[in-house]
This record gives structure tokens, sequence and C-alpha cells, in this order.
């Protein structure tokens, strides 16, 4: 074999090598991704406090009684309480409703009842982000683990 045959062998064992971990890689950056996207449902039971809103990227100044709503997601009938608080003629904070509905989770996103949709997020065990568009406005609410 010639100088030039043998690396030119080199060369393609090279090549073949970087596309065979070019390919892994790829294939296992692809597979993290999709065990993002779906949400195991016992994931999202328990109560969250609102933290935070964000219409179409802009953060929303919330109240005290505002930051006081919860969810409580239930795992063993579907069904999630929303508490709501508002301020009162004493300037205290009360609650101003409290509603049950049954919820349904599919893949990365949430079915609430006479709510809506929205796509579920969860960059950690604690945060829990609800994404849906209302009359085009794309509204974030951050909720907080309780």
């Amino acid at each position: 074999m010639t100088s030039w045959s043998l690396k030119k062998s080199k060369m393609k064992k090279r090549l073949l090598l970087l596309l065979v971990l070019t390919t892994f890689s790829f294939t296992l950056s692809c597979g993290d991704d999709d065990v993002l996207k779906k949400i195991n449902e016992t994931f999202i039971v328990g109560k969250w406090r609102l933290s935070n809103i964000a219409i179409n990227g802009v953060n929303d100044n919330l109240d005290d009684c505002q930051l006081l709503k919860t969810l409580e997601f239930n795992n063993t009938s579907s069904e999630v309480i929303i508490t709501v608080f508002e301020i009162n003629a004493d300037n205290v904070c009360e609650t101003s409703s409290i509603v049950t509905h049954n919820y349904t989770v599919n893949n990365s996103s949430v079915t609430i009842e006479g709510v809506g949709n929205a796509e579920i997020s969860t960059p950690n065990n604690d945060t829990l982000i609800l994404r849906f568009v209302e009359e085009s406005n794309v509204i974030v609410k951050t909720y907080t683990r309780q």
C-alpha cells in the first residue's frame, strides 16, 4: 500500500468514527427532549401557589392576594381545587372562590374542564409553569409547590 492509500484509509476510519459518535450523541439528546416533553401525571399532584404571571413576556404586578391563589391537584379523583383570594372592604385578603374541576394530563399539556388547556413545563420539582393563549395573548403562570 502506498502512503496515500494508508492516509486515505485512516481518514475514512476517522470519518466513520466521527459519524458514529455524532449520530450516537444526537440520538441521546433527542431522547432527553422526548422525556422532558412528557409530564408524569403524578408530578403535578399536590398544592401549588401562584408566584408569577407574565403576559406576552411582560411580568404582571401581582398583589398579595393574587399571590395566595392555589391549585391543588388530587390524584385519586383527577380533580383540581382552585382557590382565589381578593381584598375585602377591610383591606384584608379573603377567599373569594373555591371551585373544583376535573383535569387530565396528556404528554406536555393539562386540560382543566371549564377552564381550558395549558402547556406544562417543569424546570424543577418545585416549579410548575402553565402556558396558554387567551385572546391572542400568551399567558405564562408560574406556581411553586407548597
